[in-house]
């Protein structure tokens, strides 16, 4: 395997967001073919060193290009690139909970299971660095609300990172198992008019309970932020559903 941009031949100047260039650096050799397919990543310290970055910032980088269908985490074992058939899976997936309102109903029952609780850990049990790298997802979410795409990778972020300051080792894993369809429901509402800003205002609400040590009130906004997306997303598509009824004659 080569690698792309070896440090001999480039030096690397870090930006403001360095998880997001790093992204697009592994990124560029994997559409230019120089990394392969079942092609695997160097290791996670082993880019931390290359990019002179910690490794939390190699984590949502990965994470990014995980949420793009480039690569897969494969746990124990670890970063795959995959094929390019696979990096439409996200456009895929956004296609599959449009027309599909049953996989909706499920996903959001999931999250309800999942969220909540996660939120309520994660007001009793965040450390100071957690706390820290959710404020930064919530203002680099802010930064794009106009950029429906990438806000949904830091919508991922967002709820991911909640999941980690829970405290739980499992769950972070398990929201990863259903990150992908998670965000492709996202990416089907953020492009309405003020949906990713409603969004934002929601995960104000659920890190400020969260940063104030209220469980209560944690999962209190976390079930609210939820619901209201789930609305938001059904009414959608059940107006969508009578409009293509009425085009068809049937309804």
């Amino acid at each position: 395997m080569t690698f792309p941009g070896s440090p001999q031949t480039r030096s690397w100047r870090k930006p403001p967001r360095l998880y997001e260039e790093i992204a697009k650096d592994l990124g560029s050799g994997i559409s230019e073919g120089r990394l392969k397919p079942d092609d695997f990543l160097p290791t996670e310290q082993a880019l931390s060193e290359r990019y002179r970055a910690s490794r939390t910032a190699i984590r949502e980088a990965l994470r990014v290009l995980s949420a793009r269908g480039m690569v897969e985490v494969i746990h124990g074992r670890g970063t795959k690139v995959l094929p390019r058939h696979r990096w439409q899976l996200l456009d895929q997936l956004a296609r599959l909970v449009r027309e599909d309102i049953e996989v909706d109903r499920s996903l959001f029952e999931l999250r309800r299971i999942l969220e909540i609780e996660s939120a309520g850990l994660a007001a009793e049990r965040a450390t100071a660095v957690q706390l820290r790298g959710l404020r930064e997802a919530i203002k680099a979410g802010w930064k794009c609300t106009e950029q429906p795409e990438e806000w949904t990778t830091h919508d991922s972020t967002f709820h991911h990172l909640l999941a980690e300051a829970s405290g739980n080792l499992l769950l972070p894993q398990v929201m990863e198992s259903v990150a992908m369809l998670v965000r492709a429901a996202a990416l089907s509402t953020a492009r309405d008019p003020g949906a990713t800003v409603r969004a934002m205002e929601k995960h104000e609400a659920i890190l400020a309970k969260v940063e104030a040590r209220d469980p209560a009130g944690a999962r209190d906004a976390m079930r609210r932020h939820l619901l209201g997306v789930e609305k938001h997303l059904l009414e959608k598509l059940e107006t969508a559903g009578r409009h293509s009824r009425r085009r068809a004659g049937t309804g």
